[in-house]
C-alpha cells in the first residue's frame, strides 16, 4: 500500500522534509546532525509515497548493539521526546509504522524498530495488536498574561519565585558554549549524587547539543549568588509551536535561593514573548506539577522481528538503571 524511499541523507530537500505541519524541533536536520553525532547513529530518512501521491516522511536512525541492527525514531537516551510518523492524515499512521517494519526487518536487516509519535491516540493502539507504552508530559499553555498564569500556579510556586526576587542571587542569559556545558554539568552531578547515582548523559552531549541547534532556538541560564558563586543552570529548546525543559541542575548548598522555580518562570516569559503557545516540561515530575500544567500522553511503540526481544529489551534498560545506581553508591 506505501512505498518507503530511502533518501540519501545529505540529498535530503529540506523545503519538502519541513512541510509537516506539525514538526517539532526533533526532526529538523540540525537535531538530527545532533542525534548522528551523539549516538553514533546512521540516518535512515524514509520518504512515504502511495502510488504517485506524496505522503511525508518518517525519521529514522539504525544504531547497532551486540552487532545486530535496530532502528530508533528515537530511543530513550536520545534526549528526545519524540520523532514518529510527519503525515497529514494520522489515521494512517499505524498502517504506516505496521508496513514500514515490515520492510526495515526483510529489506535493512533490523530486528528492532521501536517509534515514538506525538500524534497517535491510545484508543487507536488498544485494537492495533502492536505492543506500546503511554509516556506523560505535562504543558502549560503560556500564551496568558501574568496574572492569568500566576493564578495556576501553586502557592509554594509563587512563594519560591518571590523568595528568589528576594534572597538577592541573579539570573543571567548565558550564550551556549563549552564553558556553560562544563558548569551545568557540574551542578548535574551533584544533583545525581543527591539520589546516590551519577548522570545518565556526559557532559559531551551537552557540548554536541550546542554544536548543532540554532542559538535562536536555545536558552542558556545560569544563576549566581550574590557573591558571584554559581548557583544553578538550566537549558530550554523551542520550534516554532513549543518550548521544551531540555535539562536543570543546581548546587544543594544554595537551594535556599530557589533559583530553579524562577529559571522556569523566567523562561516562560521568554518564549512567550516570541510567540510560542505551549511550555512542554518535558516528562511528569512533582516539581514541574507545581506550575499548574495539564498531563498529555503519548506512545512509544515496540515492534521486533522476535517477540521475545521486547521484553530482553525493557529488562535490559532496567539493569541498566540499576547497574548505574550500585556503581554510584561504590
Amino acid at each position: 500500500m506505501y512505498n518507503f524511499e530511502l533518501i540519501e541523507y545529505e540529498k535530503l530537500q529540506l523545503n519538502e522534509f519541513n512541510s509537516y505541519i506539525k514538526k517539532p524541533l526533533f526532526t529538523t536536520k540540525q537535531w538530527l546532525d545532533f542525534i548522528i553525532e551523539d549516538s553514533k547513529a546512521e540516518p535512515a530518512i524514509f520518504r512515504i509515497t502511495r502510488g504517485n501521491e506524496f505522503l511525508g516522511y518518517v525519521p529514522v536512525l539504525f544504531v547497532k548493539k551486540l552487532g545486530v541492527k535496530i532502528a530508533g525514531s528515537p530511543f530513550r537516551g536520545w534526549s528526545t521526546c519524540w520523532m514518529g510518523v510527519e503525515v497529514s492524515n494520522s489515521n494512517e499512521k499505524i498502517g504506516i509504522i505496521k508496513e514500514l517494519s515490515e520492510v526495515l526487518f526483510k529489506k535493512y536487516k533490523c530486528i528492532y524498530f521501536e517509534i515514538v509519535d506525538r500524534y497517535i491516540e491510545e484508543k487507536e493502539l488498544e485494537t492495533s495488536g502492536l505492543s506500546y507504552y503511554m509516556n506523560e508530559t505535562l504543558e502549560l499553555d503560556i500564551q496568558k498574561t501574568d496574572d492569568e498564569l500566576w493564578k495556576v500556579f501553586k502557592t509554594d510556586c509563587r512563594n519560591y519565585i518571590r523568595q528568589f526576587e528576594r534572597r538577592g542571587a541573579i539570573l543571567q542569559e548565558v550564550k551556549p558554549s563549552d564553558e556553560f556545558a562544563e558548569e551545568y554539568y557540574s551542578e548535574l552531578k551533584d544533583v545525581f549524587a543527591k539520589q546516590g547515582m551519577k548522570p545518565t548523559y556526559s557532559c559531551e552531549k551537552v557540548k554536541c547539543l550546542f554544536r548543532h541547534i540554532n542559538k535562536e532556538e536555545i536558552l542558556c541560564l545560569r544563576v549566581i549568588s550574590p557573591e558571584g558563586e554559581p548557583v544553578a543552570t538550566s537549558i530550554f529548546l523551542a520550534d516554532k509551536y513549543k518550548a521544551y525543559f531540555w535539562g536543570g541542575a543546581s548546587y544543594r548548598q544554595h537551594q535556599h535561593y530557589r533559583p530553579n522555580e524562577f529559571m522556569i518562570w523566567y523562561a516562560i516569559k521568554y518564549w512567550r514573548e516570541r510567540k510560542i503557545e505551549i511550555f512542554d516540561m518535558v516528562g511528569n515530575r512533582k516539581y514541574k506539577q507545581k506550575f499548574g500544567p495539564v498531563v498529555k500522553t503519548y506512545a512509544s511503540i515496540q515492534i521486533a522481528k522476535y517477540r521475545w526481544l521486547i521484553q530482553a529489551r525493557n529488562m535490559a534498560e532496567r539493569l541498566y538503571f540499576l547497574r548505574l545506581k550500585k556503581r554510584s553508591n561504590k
